[in-house]
């Protein structure tokens, strides 16, 4: 009997013992950090800190006056749900088992409708990414985020992820699901195109908002994605600048730079040129169409038409010619202007048009070209830097030349192109894209189709 007693007396030792033995093991795992501290470990404090929206700015490992008033503000945090921390902005063991752990940091973690910043943007990317969030991605979470997280989270559910419920709350279990693979959840997305099967290729499997393919030969258009919806061009404008210099200008003629190259935003594009300086105009639509320079755009559109807006009503007059319905421009480079709109299907109008003109196709698929010196500067050499054109890089694609490529904050990426395979050759636009490499996606999947047609 005494022996039994002992035995269990034992045993509840060793189990009021474990839980203080593993609590001291977590907070010595975690050593003292403080002011002058610096490397891996402060470098993974101070990204916990910036999750959690104690810190701004870059980790640079360095235990610095920022990051102690962070651990200060969490701790702070902290001892309003009822922990009991000295509010020093000393990362000790304690301090610091608790910022790792997601429960006790839930209600800093969680992303909910009222919420705002980058962990609102990051969850808005994934939902604009699988089609379920159609408004871009701009760090406020409202009803239409909270719309499309609970129908995210209701096909979780139904898939049988364990703790997922249709809350319209990113909380720890939802939010552990979005790290991992979504594949199997039979969403409709670009992520999840199988590009072994070209033919397969829907809509939802397309980045970009409006986008379209056509036989450049025949004008037969393939395959589309909302066609007719206006978007903001960006610089794929500089497409109908270049076609009205050629058809109105002398290539081989001198231009003097005008003063007009110089007013354009101070976030343009630029080739350089400058005002004064003296060049063919041939040169200036090399600088037009391979550096997108604005300044180029500027200078063309005094020496064509004698002004900008003169020029611009030329670019209007040739869209109407050519029934371009729904395009509109109110500057020749494409800047961004709410008036200035476009869609893929006149784009490819356009553009197709413009392809019959040997000396537009000439400057539009160069790659590189070199700029004479002038009084104001040195010979310049200006190269491409389209991805999809440069053999050797991730997103080439065999056959594929450039036309025109463009981006501003609300116009997203931008891309006319064509690419030639045997007797075929194609056309494609995607517009509004949210990054390059999603563009370049998109167009081998148009390309691939078009050429499996």
């Amino acid at each position: 009997m005494k022996r039994t007693l002992a035995l269990l007396m034992a045993l509840m030792m060793i189990c009021l013992l474990l839980p203080l033995g593993a609590a001291a093991q977590g907070q010595q795992a975690y050593p003292t950090l403080g002011q002058g501290a610096s490397g891996e470990a402060v470098i993974k404090l101070q990204k916990r800190l910036a999750l959690l929206g104690f810190l701004k700015g870059k980790a640079d490992g360095i235990y610095g006056q920022q990051t102690t008033a962070a651990v200060r503000a969490a701790q702070q945090y902290l001892n309003k749900q009822g922990h009991s921390l000295a509010t020093d902005g000393v990362a000790g063991p304690q301090t610091l088992v608790l910022l790792y752990d997601d429960l006790a940091m839930r209600g800093l973690l969680d992303v909910k409708k009222g919420d705002s910043g980058s962990k609102v943007t990051a969850l808005q990317t994934q939902l604009y990414d699988l089609n379920l969030l159609s408004d871009r991605p701009d760090g406020a979470f409202g009803p239409r985020t909270e719309e499309a997280l609970k129908k995210l989270q209701a096909v979780m559910a139904a898939h049988g992820i364990s703790g997922v419920e249709a809350s319209g709350i990113a909380d720890k279990a939802t939010r552990d699901a979005l790290a991992g693979d979504l594949s199997g959840l039979g969403i409709a997305a670009p992520a999840f195109f199988d590009d072994s099967k070209p033919l397969g290729l829907e809509p939802a499997y397309l980045y970009a908002r409006s986008a379209l393919v056509l036989d450049a030969r025949t004008g037969q258009v393939l395959f589309e994605k909302d066609p007719d919806v206006r978007h903001y061009p960006a610089s794929t404008t500089k497409i109908m600048t270049l076609l009205i210099a050629l058809e109105k200008g002398d290539l081989d003629r001198s231009v003097t730079v005008p003063q007009a190259a110089s007013e354009v935003p101070k976030d343009s594009s630029l080739v350089p040129v400058y005002p004064g300086e003296k060049m063919t105009l041939r040169d200036l639509l090399y600088g037009l169409m391979i550096r997108s320079g604005n300044d180029a755009a500027n200078a063309i559109a005094v020496h064509v038409s004698g002004s900008v807006d003169k020029f611009v009503a030329e670019m209007n007059r040739k869209a109407q010619q050519l029934g371009l319905k729904d395009t509109h421009f109110t500057n020749p480079h494409g800047y961004h202007h709410k008036e200035h709109y476009t869609t893929a299907r006149d784009l490819a109008t356009l553009t197709r048009y413009a392809m019959a003109n040997n000396a537009f196709m000439s400057i539009a698929a160069s790659l590189t070209h070199t700029l004479p010196p002038t009084s104001k500067r040195e010979a310049l050499v200006i190269n491409s830097n389209t991805e999809l054109v440069q053999l050797g890089d991730p997103h080439y694609y065999p056959g594929a030349y450039g036309i025109k490529s463009g981006y501003h904050r609300a116009a997203g990426f931008c891309y006319v192109g064509a690419a030639q395979k045997e007797q075929k050759q194609l056309l494609a636009v995607v517009l509004d894209c949210r990054t390059r490499s999603m563009a370049w996606d998109d167009m081998k999947r148009l390309f691939n189709y078009g050429f499996a047609r």
